[in-house]
């Protein structure tokens, strides 16, 4: 040990202070989550789902992948103003009109035409390559499998980090793509892939114009090539050309090259091998594509001819985005049959009239009328499971997962009149840490981490490597260009196998004690796994533990929620299958008043943590478990005496309908009863960060664009028609930015620069919530931004500024150490004295910052110095200002401020 800290010490190479400080001060706002743990016992497993699955906050955001906003982040939806732009020499763009003729400025210089493949030489009926897979999901083969859009994305993305790992290349096949369904078999596997290539078969067609120019360019000798960044190989490919091109056209292309056949994209090395293959000087190429980068940039740098091919002008592009989203949500206003229409059932309207709820309580209202119904479903179901398997001649030994599951066992025992299996205490960390054999284990687990959640403290707590190992192995990797990438490098140290090996191998040791011993576990057994869900990771993962001889167990999974992520196993099932996780207060109801297991004795006892929640948590919750089970009691008996008995499907649809409505439609009382519920996995630092926060919304909403991500109860507590927007844009995964919500503006002069040289732009800031705008400035190092309010507003309330990185984390909040011109100030209001009353951000303040950054203005307008009538106009100049708009938004990308 000591010798491989003092081998990965020497690795560090010193940095310049400057650089340091300037580069740790977004370092610290982005770990701030990674640091928040209290490590406990022997493992440091505190936070590490937090960090690894992007619950920091909200793990209910009610949008996918974001926080919710206790913890204060930035929202800047499509991104900022000036980062619409394309390539830096408007000579090299091409649109439809120019193919004809593009070959007539290069004489005999080109002796090879290469061409993109898809949206330029093929292009697809469908409005974007995403959906192909929805074309996709509707044949035979995929709606027999159960294959969605969703998962077929989230099986790529997950296929290219594996591969990355593997082998340091993220080129995949569709054979890789459809491994990721772990749930199928090989043959199912090959069939998908065949169908998705009959789909692209059916969706794609050739672009006339580039058929026609190959024919031209064949008639003056040139050879012609196709370059394409593609997940499928050379054959499936040229399968697919021939299926459209004309013969004589296909016959024309002497040669296909595919990324995936050589390991490496456009954007990277693949041009190097076209140029090495052609048999010409580089010069010599000319190549067509519509990617800036990877079809005009990358093959510039090796001196190829490079054209950007631009099929639409920006308004159109803008408007068929539009068009898309529409084209999703027709289904809102088509009639029957075309859209869909679900049954509404409500099996347990008689138990309520029975129950005479007059006037409910909250805990009413949560455990006996939402949580009672789905449990009592859930009951239902998991006892049909068990008897199924039962018939089948299995030896089943049900647990439930403490301490989430523990009402789901006590829900069970009332429904069946007796007990119902045994409580487990094994969690998912523990089940992962106890899973690492080979470095391929190793790397199955880090392949399963959303980039975006990629915390590198998270991943060093989860391999159970010792906090000064963790810091040592982060500060190497962070001298690299892709610290992620470095970092999981690192892990393939031998050393680091070896540490990583031993200490998984010492805790398999002690779990497996305590599930033989305290869980009474024996060959031949069939484990079911009870808990609320939702990916099924500990199942997933206790079945790879337990696997190479340990125990002859069938380890299944019956879950309240599943998700429909492909790489799941196909031993679990659930009661409601969702692509969404917003499990979290129904978690909460569900838990055990007990600490989290954080290791185990070496004969197997589980060591439990001291309680982090409050007594007073603890007692809501019991109140609420208690209306539960009071609820499936009543419907238990009701429901016997009547002989009335009811479809499994039914019954999930109203548990699903009573989650669902808790979830996203709560009413006040349920807000008020969860207002103070903090969540022992998201607590924070100062472990009081509760599940949502009601005016921490009202104010992020004031300065966040639409769409933002809230958890669900607070989008709730701010208005039904911001849960319904959140909730459609969601489902349809609709393609909208900020500008695309509102369309209201304020103006806002500013001038960027040195005093003697200033350079002046007109912006229009985005009306966000509440009367409250938003402007992104540019931050250039040396030069000052001044800010005239005075031209348009006599008082305005500016409620933040601060200073972001390009990965949208807070730096500093320069709010303070501005320079005021002719204003008054009293604390967030501005009195602007005159037309010239400014406010200046001085470069001094904020020292050298060598990554861009850019500033994020949130203002407030009270009193415009303009009468209507000439608002109103100037309103009008702006929204003509395209040019003016259109100059500043290429300025500030290339780094130019020239006017």
């Amino acid at each position: 040990m000591q010798n491989l800290l003092t081998r990965m010490a020497a690795k560090i190479v010193r940095i310049d202070d400057n650089q340091q400080s300037s580069e740790r001060i977004c370092i610290d706002y982005q770990l701030e989550a990674d640091l928040n743990g209290k490590i406990v016992q022997r493992l440091p497993e505190d936070d590490v789902y937090t960090e690894l699955y992007g619950l920091v906050g909200h793990p209910d955001s009610i949008f996918p992948g974001g926080d919710g906003f206790t913890k204060k982040t930035t929202g800047l939806g499509r991104g900022l103003p000036w980062s619409d732009t394309t390539d830096t020499d408007s000579n090299a763009r091409i649109t439809a009109k120019d193919i004809p003729t593009v070959l007539d400025g290069v004489g005999d210089c080109v002796k090879v035409l290469s061409l993109d493949c898809f949206d330029t030489l093929l292009w697809r009926k469908t409005a974007t390559p995403k959906d192909v897979f929805a074309v996709l999901a509707a044949n035979p083969i995929a709606r027999r499998l159960g294959v969605t859009v969703h998962q077929r994305i989230s099986a790529a993305a997950r296929a290219r980090r594996a591969n990355l790992l593997d082998n340091g290349s993220s080129e995949i096949d569709l054979g890789d793509i459809y491994r990721s369904f772990t749930s199928l078999s090989s043959e199912d596997r090959e069939l998908l892939v065949e169908a998705e290539i009959q789909t692209e078969m059916r969706v794609c067609f050739a672009f006339s114009p580039y058929v026609e120019l190959i024919r031209l360019a064949r008639t003056r000798g040139m050879k012609i090539i196709v370059v394409s960044d593609t997940y499928l190989r050379e054959y499936d490919l040229r399968r697919l050309l021939a299926r459209h091109l004309p013969a004589d056209v296909m016959q024309s292309i002497s040669k296909i090259y595919c990324s995936v056949d050589y390991g490496t994209p456009k954007s990277e090395s693949l041009f190097q091998a076209v140029i090495n293959e052609a048999g010409v000087p580089a010069s010599e190429l000319l190549h067509i594509g519509d990617n800036d980068v990877a079809d005009v940039q990358a093959p510039r740098k090796l001196g190829v001819r490079a054209l950007h091919f631009v099929p639409f002008d920006r308004d159109v592009a803008e408007l068929l985005r539009l068009q898309r989203a529409a084209s999703s949500l027709i289904v809102l206003e088509q009639a029957a049959p075309s859209a869909i229409i679900l049954p509404c059932y409500s099996p347990f309207r008689p138990v309520f009239s029975l129950a005479h709820l007059r006037q409910c309580t909250p805990e009413t209202l949560i455990g006996y009328m939402s949580f009672g119904p789905a449990l009592y479903a859930y009951a239902r179901f998991l006892m049909d499971e068990v008897d199924a398997l039962q018939q089948q001649g299995k030896r089943v030994k049900v647990f439930f997962l403490l301490r989430d599951a523990y009402l789901l066992s006590a829900a069970c025992e009332v429904y069946a009149r007796k007990p119902i299996g045994k409580l487990a205490r094994i969690r998912k960390f523990h089940a992962i840490a106890a899973s690492f054999k080979t470095r391929a284990d190793i790397d199955y687990y880090i392949s399963a981490i959303e980039p975006e959640c990629d915390s590198l403290h998270a991943i060093a707590k989860q391999l159970l490597l010792p906090p000064e190992l963790t810091e040592l192995l982060i500060q190497v990797a962070r001298q690299s260009r892709d610290p992620k990438t470095a970092f999981h490098q690192l892990l393939h140290d031998d050393d680091v196998l070896t540490l990583v090996f031993n200490n998984s191998s010492a805790l398999r040791a002690r779990l497996m004690r305590y599930i033989s011993t305290e869980l009474g576990v024996e060959d031949g057994d069939t484990i079911v796994l009870a808990d609320v869900g939702y990916n099924g990771r500990t199942q997933e993962y206790l079945s790879r533990t337990v696997g190479g001889g340990l125990l002859d167990v069938d380890i299944l999974g019956r879950y309240v929620y599943a998700s429909d992520e492909p790489y799941r196993a196909s031993d679990s099932k659930a009661l409601i299958a969702s692509t969404w996780d917003n499990t979290t207060i129904f978690e909460q109801c569900c838990t055990l008043k007990e600490g989290a297991v954080v290791d185990y004795e070496l004969d197997g006892r589980p060591i439990i943590a001291d309680i982090v929640l409050s007594d007073n948590q603890y007692e809501k919750v019991a109140n609420v478990q208690a209306e539960c089970l009071r609820f499936i009691d009543d419907a238990r008996m009701f429901f016997g005496k009547s002989g009335l008995t009811h479809d499994s499907s039914m019954l999930r649809s109203a548990a699903h309908a009573a989650l669902f409505r808790n979830a996203y439609m709560p009413v006040e009382g349920e807000l008020r009863y969860f207002k103070d519920f903090p969540h022992d996995k998201f607590m924070g630092p100062d472990r009081k960060k509760t599940i949502y926060h009601l005016e921490s919304a009202w104010k992020n909403v004031r300065c966040l664009p639409s769409p933002y991500r809230l958890g669900a109860y607070e989008t709730r507590g701010l208005g039904l028609d911001f849960t319904f927007s959140g909730l459609v844009q969601r489902r349809f995964q609709l393609d909208l930015g900020p500008d695309d919500m509102n369309v209201r503006f304020s103006p806002l002069m500013i001038s960027v620069g040195s005093r003697h040289e200033p350079k002046r732009f007109l912006l229009r800031a985005r009306h966000l919530h509440d009367g409250f705008y938003s402007v992104m400035l540019p931050y250039v190092s040396s030069a000052s931004v001044k800010m005239f309010f005075g031209e348009n507003y006599e008082w305005l309330q500016v409620a933040d500024i601060q200073l972001f990185n390009k990965a949208r984390s807070v730096c500093r909040n320069p709010s303070n150490y501005l320079d005021l011109e002719e204003i008054n100030r009293e604390g967030e209001i501005y009195q602007c004295l005159s037309q010239a009353s400014a406010a200046t951000i001085r470069p001094r303040d904020l020292g050298q910052l060598n990554s861009p950054h850019y500033y994020n203005v949130i203002f407030r307008p009270l009193v415009s110095r303009a009468s209507d009538s000439a608002a109103e106009a100037r309103r009008g100049a702006i929204e003509g200002e395209d040019s003016c708009w259109s100059r500043y938004g290429e300025s500030l990308a290339r780094g130019n401020f020239e006017g």
